[in-house]
């Protein structure tokens, strides 16, 4: 008898099994229509809105159709006016998996649709941990309209391209974007061509300000002018930030912000010579993040009212009393076949009080230094910087180094103090970094 129950108890597990697997596509087609009405409901955005048309839920599958809107005046007055809709309907095919929902979104074919729009096609997996995945794609398109051509547009073209991300519970994303091609061609032959644009962008949004790496670069750019002349090409071209918050245990209010931007640059040529290995190395170091906060959103204001003037200036004074550092880590190249290097550090220490009305006081308080390392050689092969030259050896604001010829000052008490021990005051720092262009 124990064994024909345990025999039952078996059967009967299986049974649950078989038929939780049966019906689990009914709950996954009711998780993913929750998700798709909740998520359309609680878009929010100033520019454009959402809405929910239509939801068929089927058992393995579903179907739905929203509609995107432009509700932002100025930018649909300018979409009417260049021939755009201002008003999208986005059809969707959902199935409904064991462990994830995902869909293929189309944009309904309309006279005023875009062929761009048109060839735009967003695969979406939502998975029941939260995590969603996304591949946006596009086809080739040509954009240069009747309009346009009128207008000597003889060509602009983007490549099938491509934008890929995942989003997680948490907030946390990666997002990477690949353009294989932008061609814009004038009538008269001048054209402008950049190749294999591609980046990437890994971190969360803590309070609207982006936490993380992010990336982009291409391969090539051609800018060709035909009534100018102008020719340049440049190559290898890529920018990192990264950005990241210190927190300090038990005080929020102490929390600092860093960025660390790095530009590099293979090669680039024009009528005026050939620069390669290019290095732009800056840094904003610890910057209160409570300040930071405040200040962001206010220099993105179109128009300052005397209100977000003084809304500003408190935020730079907070900035300012917690100290902080600017640092041009590196500024180097190879010009004319000659490397250039050259620094400048700046460090505003904490305890400068209201900052944005006591100037003196913040120039006494500044710290830094600055330094330039140039080859001989590319000075002797350029006039103006020989000329330049001669005068700062001769006032012993410069000094040989070997194959080159090295300028450095120190920023203290308000003043510079260069090589010499000749002391200036801070201001004249202008002057002197004009040497560094």
């Amino acid at each position: 008898m124990d064994n024909e129950m345990k025999e039952l108890r078996k059967y009967a597990a299986i049974g649950g099994a078989v038929a939780l697997v049966a019906c689990w596509p009914f709950a996954t087609g009711k998780i993913g229509e929750a998700i798709f009405k909740d998520g359309i409901a609680s878009y929010s955005n100033s520019i454009i809105e959402v809405e929910s048309i239509s939801y068929d839920r089927g058992y393995l599958s579903s179907t739905a159709q929203s509609r995107i809107h432009v509700v932002d005046q100025g930018l649909s007055e300018e979409l009417k006016q260049a021939g755009y809709p201002t008003d999208i309907l986005v059809e969707h095919d959902i199935s409904h998996g064991l462990f994830s929902i995902s869909s293929t979104s189309t944009f309904v074919s309309t006279e005023d649709t875009s062929e761009f729009v048109q060839g735009l096609t967003l695969t979406t997996e939502s998975e029941l941990t939260g995590t969603t995945n996304l591949l946006l794609t596009s086809k080739d398109t040509d954009f240069a309209t009747e309009d346009l051509k009128a207008q000597g547009v003889e060509k602009l073209f983007l490549a099938a391209s491509q934008i890929s991300a995942t989003v997680a519970k948490d907030g946390q994303f990666t997002v990477s974007y690949q353009l294989p091609k932008t061609e814009l061609r004038l009538d008269n032959q001048s054209e402008m061509t950049i190749d294999n644009v591609a980046g990437q962008s890994v971190g969360h949004y803590v309070d609207d300000i982006f936490i993380g790496e992010a990336s982009v670069g291409f391969d090539k750019l051609v800018l060709n002018d035909i009534e100018t002349q102008l020719n340049n090409e440049v190559k290898g071209f890529k920018y990192t930030s990264v950005n990241q918050i210190n927190e300090v245990k038990d005080k929020t209010e102490d929390n600092t912000f860093t960025s660390k931007n790095t530009l590099t640059l293979a090669e680039a040529a024009t009528s005026a010579g050939v620069l390669k290995d290019g290095v732009f190395d800056i840094s904003f170091e610890n910057l209160n993040y409570d300040a930071l906060l405040k200040l962001v959103p206010l220099l993105q204001e179109q128009e300052l009212t005397n209100e977000n003037v003084e809304q500003l200036m408190l935020s730079f004074d907070l900035l300012a009393a917690k100290g902080f550092s600017l640092n041009i880590n590196e500024f180097s190249a190879n010009v004319l076949g000659s490397k250039v290097d050259s620094k400048v550090l700046l460090t505003l220490p904490a305890g400068t009080a209201r900052a944005s009305q006591n100037a003196d006081k913040l120039i006494q308080t500044l710290q830094g230094n600055t330094e330039l390392v140039i080859a001989k050689k590319l000075v002797d092969e350029t006039p103006e910087l020989r000329m330049q030259m001669d005068e700062l050896l001769i006032n012993e604001f410069a000094v040989e180094d070997g194959d080159n010829y090295r300028l450095s000052a120190k920023i203290a008490d308000g003043q510079i103090e260069l090589l010499n021990g000749q002391k200036m005051p801070l201001f004249m720092l202008l002057g002197f970094l004009s040497y560094l262009r």
